[in-house]
């Protein structure tokens, strides 16, 4: 909590009208002017485009209330989903990484205030 107040996270539920949780949207270390987006949908929520929704919230927020000019993401290279939700969301392909031991892209997305 300390580190959302001071601005170098922000964490971001997404929910149900019934309140449900349905998965999360992070921004991680911010400094600089950019920070590292992470989300996770549930699985029962998946499929129906929340994680691109989601992602296309947070870059509005991380550039107009956060006031960040850029995003960096990573994923592993099997995972075609995360991929696509990236490519959809206006993130770019900068490099490749390793992720837990499996091969990944880097990828950053800059923003627009």
């Amino acid at each position: 909590m300390a580190e959302q107040e001071a601005g170098i996270c922000h964490f971001h539920v997404l929910v149900d009208p019934a309140g449900a949780v349905l998965g999360r949207v992070n921004l991680t270390d911010a400094v600089d002017g950019a920070a590292d987006l992470g989300y996770r949908i549930a699985e029962r929520a998946a499929g129906q485009g929340l994680a691109t929704w989601g992602v296309r919230e947070v870059c509005r927020r991380a550039a107009g209330a956060y006031g960040l000019a850029a995003l960096r993401a990573a994923t592993t290279l099997d995972n075609t989903a995360s991929r696509a939700v990236l490519a959809r969301t206006g993130f770019t392909v900068t490099g490749e990484t390793r992720l837990s031991g499996r091969p990944g892209l880097t990828y950053v997305r800059r923003l627009q205030p």
